[in-house]
């Protein structure tokens, strides 16, 4: 009996001895908790992080006599000042990659081609080309170069082309046509990229007091915004298309400069007063977004807007959400930019210091001095 007690005693140390040694070796590894997330949690986006502004680096671009915009996310193209200081014969279109230091050539432009537009996306330009017997509107690829003429006007008809301008969706090329010889008579003429086919929309009964300026058209084709001059006051109309003509809402809203669409029933416009205005078309609804506005731009996908304050030497960027801007904060400080432009993917902010002046030959075409920017968020 004593024997087996005995056997039992060191059995038991024995076992008790193990167990110490295996804790012992447990406890001095390293343990971690592995958790597998929802997947469906996992496409949930971040509001703080989606709709911070958070700036990386500025890059300061080559001296530019005229920037276009961006052909890309990381190209942007325009023309760029060489070394040589002669008026040249020709234009050359060039395109300035990241990291922004040396522009290469796209194409050459005549010294007659003049009204430059690129389209939202970045992938076509259209202008005008004038000769001594007439005046066309071409339109241009820039993935492949192909050229295709819009419409051609015989100089001795007096009509003039003002205002290109395209759909954010880069569906429609619209633009004013003024007869001279007919008193001023205006056309709005809308050329479908799709189906390559232009039509022709008289206005009518308009105000002889009034000048229209500028014309914007919706991304469905159907409504236009008409910018016109009344004495030393910018007015907005808006008009729908109805078969061959054009129904003008007689409501104006008084405007500083041009709106810009929204949506096919919403557009935001600088009002008297610097104060930055949106307007739904559908209950005539005006709504204040921002006072004290300069200059404002919004992205391609319609969610950001950056913008400058009069009373501030700053630029800001924030998110467009409802009739709010969102998460508003300072990207670049120590001036007041003449003109904005977002990338396609609207991470990259194109700024410029406009020392503005126009061309003895062409009133209407703008260039800028040197103080261009890149600025690139994280």
């Amino acid at each position: 009996m004593i024997m087996k007690n005995k056997q039992f005693i060191i059995l038991s140390g024995v076992l008790l001895l193990f167990l110490i040694f295996v804790f012992s070796y447990n406890a001095g590894k390293k343990s971690e908790t592995i958790i597998i997330p929802n997947k469906e949690e996992s496409h949930v986006d971040d509001d703080r992080n989606s709709g911070s502004f958070q700036v990386k680096k500025i890059y300061r671009l080559p001296k530019a006599d005229q920037l276009l915009g961006w052909s890309s996310s990381n190209s942007i193209v325009g023309f760029f000042k060489g070394d040589d200081t002669t008026e040249p014969q020709a234009h050359d279109l060039q395109r300035l990659s990241f990291p922004f230091e040396k522009p290469e050539t796209m194409k050459s432009f005549d010294s007659d081609t003049t009204n430059l537009k690129m389209s939202p996306d970045g992938k076509s330009i259209v202008g005008l080309t004038m000769s001594s017997d007439k005046t066309s509107l071409h339109l241009l690829s820039l993935t492949n170069n192909k050229k295709k003429k819009i419409a051609s006007f015989a100089s001795s008809k007096d009509v003039y082309v003002q205002d290109i301008s395209w759909s954010n969706n880069n569906k429609y090329i619209c633009y004013l046509a003024i007869d001279a010889a007919k008193k001023g008579k205006t056309a709005v003429n809308i050329f479908d990229i799709e189906s390559g086919t232009l039509k022709t929309y008289p206005l009518k009964d308009s105000d002889e007091k009034e000048s229209l300026t500028a014309v914007s058209i919706s991304d469905d084709g159907r409504s236009l915004l008409l910018t016109m001059l009344h004495g030393q006051q910018y007015r907005i109309m808006t008009g729908t298309i109805s078969g061959d003509s054009i129904t003008i809402r007689n409501k104006r809203q008084n405007s500083y400069g041009e709106p810009v669409w929204l949506n096919n029933d919403q557009f935001v416009f600088l009002g008297t007063g610097e104060t930055l205005y949106e307007y739904d078309l559908r209950n005539s609804e005006l709504s204040v977004l921002l006072e004290n506005v300069a200059v404002f731009k919004i992205s391609n996908d319609r969610k950001k807007i950056a913008y400058s304050l009069y009373d501030k030497d700053n630029t800001y960027a924030g998110k467009l959400q409802g009739k709010n801007i969102l998460y508003a904060e300072p990207i670049y400080h120590g001036t007041n930019p003449s003109g904005i432009y977002w990338s396609p993917d609207g991470n990259n902010l194109l700024v410029y210091e406009q020392n503005q002046y126009f061309s003895m030959e062409n009133s209407t075409a703008r260039f800028f001095d040197d103080h261009s920017y890149v600025i690139t968020f994280k």
